[in-house]
Order: structure tokens, then sequence, then C-alpha cells
């Protein structure tokens, strides 16, 4: 009876909410839960929105020169994962590589231990197209995992790139490949957290709310 009683939450939830289609660029675009506050700094362009489980948030860059190469890929996916994780005193939980319109990309998913304000588990997919890179990630709490389960699918999998240009097919190794990676990773936490944490922040109000009603 409890589990009929979660999927039935969990399934009003979802459709209860509007969902919005968000254009990236002019060949990219995403669905979030409801309209995303948008902010750009130092040429990257963030997204970013919240509801009662999760919070969404999607960042841009070009990574001009040099381009990004089919050898420097897996250099340049594992420095922005490696940046991601030491800028939160992360733990790398799983890895998988996952494909849109034909182009490789990355996700991981970790646990976060820098903030205990801040959700803590955390849903990272990183793509490059078009030597754009564009890191999107569903952020909650562990004890609302399975709560959110339907709307991280959503959000993740709304992702359309339409562009053929994925990266150079050159075999020529990029040395700075997990430099610039790394960098990335880190970039992608700090200016979300001075500029987009606004929809996290209502996710830590309600859920303090939730615990301070439950101690009264």
């Amino acid at each position: 009876m409890k589990y009929l009683i979660a999927l039935l939450l969990i399934t009003n939830l979802s459709f209860s909410q509007k969902w919005s289609k968000t254009e990236l660029t002019d060949f990219a675009s995403i669905e979030f839960p409801s309209t995303p506050e948008k902010t750009n700094s130092d040429g990257v362009t963030y997204y970013s929105t919240s509801d009662d489980i999760g919070v969404y948030m999607v960042m841009i860059k070009d990574l001009g020169n040099p381009r990004i190469t089919k050898s420097g890929l897996p250099k340049f996916y594992q420095g922005v994962i490696s940046g991601a994780l030491k800028s939160v005193n992360g733990e790398l939980l799983e890895k998988n590589e996952f494909e849109s319109n034909g182009i490789k990309g990355i996700e991981i998913l970790y646990t976060a231990n820098s903030n205990s304000q801040l959700p803590d588990l955390r849903h990272k997919r990183i793509i490059v197209a078009d030597n754009y890179v564009i890191s999107y990630e569903f952020w909650t709490f562990k004890e609302n995992e399975q709560l959110s389960l339907i709307n991280k699918d959503k959000f993740l999998n709304s992702i359309s790139i339409t562009t053929e240009k994925g990266i150079e097919p050159e075999k020529k190794e990029t040395n700075s490949a997990y430099e610039s990676g790394f960098a990335v990773g880190q970039i992608v936490f700090y200016l979300l957290i001075i500029g987009l944490i606004i929809g996290g922040i209502l996710l830590i109000r309600n859920r303090n709310r939730k615990k301070n009603k439950n101690v009264g």
C-alpha cells in the first residue's frame, strides 16, 4: 500500500508541473519543470530552476581554441569530472556513457559533501557538440531519491541536439584537454553557487520548513 501511495505522489507531482522547452543554443534545447533563470558570466551561460524535490541546471560554454578532438575528448570529460568532484569534496558513485544524435557524452552520479545545506545527490551529464560543452545536472537530497526519479529522468532525457558537428575527427592529441575539462568542472560549481543557487535555496527552505514542522 505504501508503495502505491508513493507512486501516486510521484505521478501527481510530475503531471502537475507544466514543463517548458528552453532553447540553449541554435542546435540544443532541454525541458525544465518551470521557466528557468538565465545568467551569463565570463562567456558561460547558465540556466537553473527548482521544485520541491530538486534543482535543475544547465551550463553552456564555447571551448574556443584549441578545439577538442576525438583523441582528447576522454581526457576532457575526465577533467570535467575531476574538477566537479574536487569542488564539492565529492564521491563518484557511477559513470556511464550515453549518446545524443550520434554524439557521445558522459553521465555521472556523485555525492557532494562540501555543504550539508545543499542537495547532496547529483546526476550530471556532459556532452561536447560543435565545440560547445553542455553540462546539465539534477540535484536532490538522498531522502528524495525515489520521489524524484520521474522528474530527474524527464529532465535529463529531454535534451535535444540537432547539430551534426560533434568534435574534430583528427587524431592529433590535445595536450590541454584534461586541464580544460578540469577548469570547466570547477567553473560550473563556483559560478552556480555564486549566481544560480536561487533554485537550490528555495529547495533548502522547503526542506527546512518541513523539518521544523515535524519538530513542532
